[in-house]
């Protein structure tokens, strides 16, 4: 079903969530695929409507989603979630494309914290 090539595309976010005390936030997007594969963007300063175009390749063994989390990195302490969100990779398998905003919400709350644009391609 899915062993192949999976090419993410994260393209940009919106609306995030302000985090932090003092300042902005500064977002960065993680992508989880497994339990052991993932790879990051690049931190955005003080940006709560980061634009990344930033593009991910992963080799797929039957996964049926990826996990978008969004961090906001801290200069003092531990880098703080500010939402996730699970993609299922159903319809990425099937077509070989999806071009998607997903809503992303705080495990705390349940919350509306953003959205992320991605882009997803499958090949075998």
């Amino acid at each position: 079903m899915g062993k192949g090539n999976l090419k993410v595309i994260v393209v940009e976010a919106k609306k995030l969530t302000d985090v932090d005390l003092f300042g902005k936030s500064d977002p960065y997007v993680k992508l989880v695929l497994g339990p052991s594969k993932s790879q990051s963007t690049t931190i955005k300063k003080g940006d709560l409507n980061p634009k990344y175009n930033e593009e991910f390749n992963f080799v797929t063994e039957d996964e049926k989603e990826v996990k978008v989390e969004v961090w906001d990195r801290n200069t003092i302490g531990s880098d703080e979630l500010i939402g996730s969100e699970v993609v299922p990779l159903t319809q990425v398998y099937s077509d070989g494309f999806l071009d998607t905003w997903i809503k992303i919400k705080s495990s705390k709350d349940k919350r509306n914290h953003g959205e992320v644009h991605l882009t997803l391609e499958f090949a075998y």
